[in-house]
């Protein structure tokens, strides 16, 4: 993990500001529809101590679509009814109890943040997933909660009455996640501040992508894969900015250890 996350030495200061440790962790379901023509349907939140580790404050609502109609996919996976929706509020109302958090976290935030427009510091539990379990089979949430594992007994009671892809309950599972990620990453930063920097900066990058999606080293993970196909997908037209970003990190590594010279397009 060390090139993923590198390991900063500890110096403390002797003048720091206390940082605010809360991480309000969300999710939110939607209508299944392309960005333009989607509508959130249900929210749902739980807070986070990263300096205590203490999980609480669980809120959810559902939301008035406003007219858009809901993929029968989406309603497939969060089944949620026409009849739930009923006198639900509007989204405007709905998610103003969810604002003010000095930052939020979700497990694939380039999907919850632009629908809910929230200000504050956002961080992508998936994307740190990635550097803090790279070897997990996969990343998807319900894979981290088995493949990892991750012991969701103390929120178990928050999760009565839901199911995976509720927005609560999938809140909470992603903060037992994200509890999890600091306990694995954060003795790598200074502080806290350091860390919510440092994951801040990951969750603005694209996901560094433990294995390849595609091609003839399909599920390969990317530090196997020979460098002239990593060079090829640095170099291909239209390729994945995710496989881009993670070929371009593997050859610097190799670049670092004398394997090879990196190529011009390839810079970091």
């Amino acid at each position: 993990m060390s090139d993923l996350f590198p390991f900063f030495p500890t110096t403390p200061s002797l003048f720091a500001e206390p940082v605010p440790t809360l991480v309000r962790v969300i999710d939110t379901e939607t209508a299944g529809q392309r960005f333009e023509d989607d509508a959130v349907i249900e929210i749902g939140s739980v807070d986070l101590d990263l300096a205590t580790g203490a999980i609480f404050h669980p809120m959810q609502t559902l939301c008035d679509p406003g007219g858009a109609e809901i993929n029968p996919h989406a309603r497939r996976v969060h089944q949620i009814s026409d009849e739930m929706l009923a006198g639900a509020p509007p989204f405007a109302e709905a998610v103003e109890p969810f604002a003010g958090a000095p930052a939020y976290a979700a497990q694939r935030s380039d999907f919850d943040r632009p629908r809910l427009r929230l200000a504050g510091r956002w961080l992508c539990t998936h994307k740190l997933a990635l550097r803090a379990f790279p070897d997990v089979r996969a990343h998807g949430l319900q894979s981290l909660v088995k493949y990892v594992p991750l012991d969701l007994t103390e929120v178990r009671p928050m999760m009565a009455g839901l199911h995976p892809h509720r927005a609560l309950y999938d809140a909470l599972a992603t903060a037992v996640l994200l509890r999890r990620i600091a306990e694995v990453l954060m003795p790598r930063c200074r502080d806290v501040e350091d860390f919510l920097d440092r994951a801040e900066r990951v969750t603005k990058q694209p996901a560094l992508l433990a294995r390849l999606r595609f091609g003839k080293h399909k599920g390969v993970p990317l530090a196997e894969v020979p460098p002239d196909y990593l060079e090829w997908i640095v170099a291909e037209p239209g390729m994945d900015a995710d496989a881009v970003f993670t070929a371009r990190h593997h050859l610097a590594r190799q670049t670092i250890r004398g394997a090879r010279p990196l190529p011009a397009a390839a810079s970091l």
